[in-house]
């Protein structure tokens, strides 16, 4: 009776994961969508801009980050459950390709915003360098927390 109980909430719990992933995936779907619908309504509109394209490329950045949650979980928390236990290498190497991602969607932000300030008005410059610092200390967090890791596991 309890191994049916543990089975059935197990089940339950698999369904609600894939049914998130399903819809990150969808969202995701959407970005990619919106982001390229963007750039041929720019180019069409003569509005096309450099800028305006960093605004697609990070939506579309922003889109693989969210179907790389999707992939986790749905790898983690569905296929996985049960069977063998990921070695700390393979963990190590998807926690940081996703914190890459992260950082590169995060600095991409930073600098188009950057630059956009900087041509209006530089005395609100102070946001758009905090944005580019902030993913300068990710990224440095993340090769941190890689070398910590590694040494850990050396030691074993």
């Amino acid at each position: 009776m309890k191994q049916q109980t543990t089975r059935t909430i197990i089940r339950i719990s698999n369904f609600g994961y894939i049914a998130a992933c399903v819809v990150l995936y969808l969202i995701a779907f959407c970005i990619l969508i919106s982001a390229v619908w963007g750039i041929i309504a720019d180019m069409r509109s003569g509005e096309y801009t450099v800028y305006k394209l960093l605004d697609e490329v990070g939506l579309i950045v922003f889109s693989m980050a969210v179907i790389d949650v999707g992939k986790y979980l749905m790898l983690e928390e569905v296929m996985r459950k049960g069977g063998h236990e990921k070695p700390p290498q393979e963990s190590r190497k998807t926690l940081t390709k996703f914190a890459i991602i992260i950082a590169s969607a995060l600095s991409l932000e930073g600098l188009v915003l950057t630059i956009e300030v900087a041509k209006q008005d530089v005395t609100k410059i102070l946001y758009p360098v905090s944005v580019l610092l902030t993913s300068t200390f990710y990224i440095i967090g993340i090769g941190i927390y890689q070398k910590l890791n590694a040494a850990a596991e050396e030691k074993k």
